[in-house]
């Protein structure tokens, strides 16, 4: 009777743990808990992280619609294959990474730097505020590539603005690799 009861237990646990596994998937749990970590060090940075990646996105959507409007619409662009996964993908990969760890640069540099977190969270703000303004302005490219010339001054405003940002924090712009996607 004992050992029935510890069959049915180990046979429990063995069931548990394998529906674990399988349904809670604790690999890409523990990836998104580092991430998490890394990224997020107070709430402060949720907000701001969230604004980036909607950025990111509407510059990836803008860049196609500037595409499918200088070749006849979105199916004439993929048929003369000059949206393909391949091509995008390359300038969205470059683009993502190279955000991706600058903010988790920033989150360390706030996980590490306890002891003196305005200078981390004024280098954070830098860091942010630019990829920001960058991505703003990808944006308005794009959408002036795709004939709404109407947003030329808006543009002009972002880089005008980016450049008095630049100014401030004693940053020089030297070689805009942003247009990878281009």
């Amino acid at each position: 009777m004992k050992e029935n009861e510890f069959l049915e237990i180990m046979t429990g646990a063995y069931e548990y743990a394998y529906k674990s596994v399988e349904y809670v998937r604790p690999v890409f749990v523990f990836i998104s808990t580092i991430v998490s970590y890394l990224l997020f060090p107070n709430e402060a940075y949720v907000a701001p992280t969230i604004g980036l990646f909607v950025a990111l996105i509407l510059d990836i959507a803008t860049k196609y619609y500037a595409i499918s409007m200088q070749n006849g619409g979105f199916r004439n662009a993929i048929i003369t294959r000059k949206i393909s996964s391949e091509s995008m993908w390359r300038g969205t990969k470059k683009k993502l990474v190279s955000v991706l760890m600058v903010m988790i640069c920033c989150g360390l540099f706030m996980r590490f730097t306890e002891f003196l977190p305005q200078i981390a969270i004024a280098i954070t703000s830098i860091c942010y505020g630019f990829m920001f303004f960058r991505e703003t302005q990808s944006i308005a490219e794009n959408l002036i590539d795709a004939g709404h010339t109407d947003m030329a001054w808006f543009l002009i405003l972002v880089k005008k603005k980016k450049k008095e940002f630049m100014e401030d924090n004693d940053i020089s712009e030297g070689n805009d690799s942003n247009d990878s996607t281009r």
